[in-house]
């Protein structure tokens, strides 16, 4: 008992502000004492969010136009020799209107209200088409949140994933999207924050894209 009772006494010591540090950290208190210093805005948040995209191994681009989104996403599927295009059930993407484009081009469109089994149909499927929630600058990361239209399949299974969003929805920082769902009641059931196609090196240290999830993002900004 008497173990018991010190080694709860070192946690409680070891984790008070300001004294808790690692195993081999250096000699300096590992939890700060103060309130982090904010973060600098960044000022050119598509240019910036790119930037830090193609870094970790996604592809971006900008559209001013529908037109430009559609065309996009066709040619992408032909690159791609995709029969079978999955996407969410949002109103965004029906205003897009590339549905009959890819079917004209020989791909099937798969949307999210039409199916009974979806998982099975987006593991079968080539391509991912959703919107996000929001994109940020300094990481390159996207924001998504499920629920009713918007399934976690399209963004997982499929080897491609397209996310298209407006310039309006990118965030400077990590922390600004966080202030979004603080304190407001309102947090989804499930918020991802998604960055870059999937990396693994579970396996002898060996990075490997694609394992477990898309192997390759290509996020459209449209504005």
């Amino acid at each position: 008992m008497a173990g018991r009772t010190e080694f709860l006494e070192s946690i409680r010591r070891r984790t008070q502000t300001g004294r808790y540090k690692p195993t081999r950290a250096p000699g300096v208190a590992w939890t700060p004492k103060s309130e982090p210093a904010g973060c600098e805005e960044i000022e050119d948040r598509p240019a910036r969010f790119l930037e830090e995209l193609r870094a970790i191994g996604g592809s971006g681009r900008r559209a001013s136009s529908p037109e430009e989104v559609r065309e996009y996403v066709v040619t992408l599927a032909r690159e791609k020799g995709a029969k079978l295009l999955v996407r969410w059930d949002v109103e965004e993407l029906d205003r897009l209107g590339v549905d009959d484009p890819l079917q004209q081009a020989g791909v099937e469109v798969a949307v999210w209200r039409d199916l009974e089994d979806f998982r099975a149909v987006a593991a079968g499927a080539d391509i991912g088409l959703s919107t996000a929630e929001w994109a940020i600058a300094e990481t390159g990361s996207l924001v998504l949140t499920s629920g009713l239209g918007r399934g976690r399949s399209v963004t997982l299974l499929p080897p491609t994933y397209v996310v298209v969003i407006a310039v309006e929805r990118i965030l400077s920082t990590v922390p600004d999207a966080i202030e979004k769902y603080a304190g407001d009641g309102g947090v989804p059931a499930n918020v991802c924050f998604h960055t870059g196609p999937s990396r693994s090196g579970d396996i002898e240290m060996t990075l490997v894209t694609g394992m477990h999830g898309p192997g390759e993002v290509h996020v459209i900004l449209v504005g």
